[in-house]
């Protein structure tokens, strides 16, 4: 095995060897917060894991944010993230740092990488009048849109 040894997984987990290995090899008998330790201890100790224990995840979600300074929009990214992930859903937080990407190059960035969707927190539609085209075009698209804290007529 490379990295770490049954023996310093099932020490940092709190278990036997005999438990990180029925985890490591899929088998039954293990109770879900139990697995979840073995599974944490892993990553902590950094193991790579085998393919069948990495999440798998229903896709990518970018998540569009004017910035993570004030607590409201953090607050609101968490638990946007906490739910996606509950979902199966990864999640890419893009901030819109001064000096840095704007909204539209961002949707246009996560657009190219494919995501399932798209949530903007108080973004362009926030401002009564913006040009709303872009996303109109993600409608028009398809791609799942979901805008927070904005402007609707």
């Amino acid at each position: 095995m490379n990295g770490p040894t049954l023996a310093e997984i099932a020490d940092q987990a709190g278990v036997s060897q005999a438990t990180v290995s029925r985890v490591l090899n899929d088998k039954p008998g293990v109770s879900d917060s139990t697995r979840q330790c073995v599974l944490t201890a892993l990553d902590v100790l950094g193991y790579q894991r085998p393919m069948h224990l990495k999440p798998v995840t229903a896709g990518l979600v970018g998540l569009i944010v004017p910035e993570l300074t004030n607590p409201i929009f953090a607050s609101h990214a968490q638990a946007i993230e906490t739910l996606l992930a509950k979902e199966g859903y990864a999640t890419a937080v893009c901030t819109q740092a001064p000096g840095g990407m704007r909204e539209d190059d961002y949707i246009r960035v996560l657009r190219s990488r494919q995501v399932s969707g798209i949530v903007v927190i108080s973004g362009s539609h926030a401002d009564t009048t913006a040009d709303m085209a872009i996303y109109r075009e993600l409608v028009d698209v398809g791609l799942p849109l979901v805008l927070v804290n904005g402007y609707a007529p």
